[in-house]
């Protein structure tokens, strides 16, 4: 990453857990911007879901525990 991305994460990351969320959603929102619809947005992320979920059952991936991933991501 360069300082400019570097400096705007750490600001993100000071910010309280509804603001991160409020950021991230308008983040999200702006990489949408290529003319897909909502239902087409949705039926990509369905889609992307079943093939995690897929290569969980079928032991491609390992899951791990949710408080194992908040403690790791709260690390960070």
């Amino acid at each position: 990453m360069n300082a400019r991305v570097d400096h705007v994460l750490l600001e993100a990351l000071a910010l309280a857990p509804d603001e991160r969320s409020l950021v991230a959603l308008s983040l999200l929102d702006s990489l949408q911007g290529d003319g897909a619809t909502d239902d087409a947005v949705t039926a990509l992320w369905v889609a992307e879901a079943r093939k995690r979920n897929q290569d969980i059952t079928e032991g491609r991936v390992k899951a791990i525990p949710i408080d194992d991933f908040r403690n790791w991501f709260h690390s960070l």
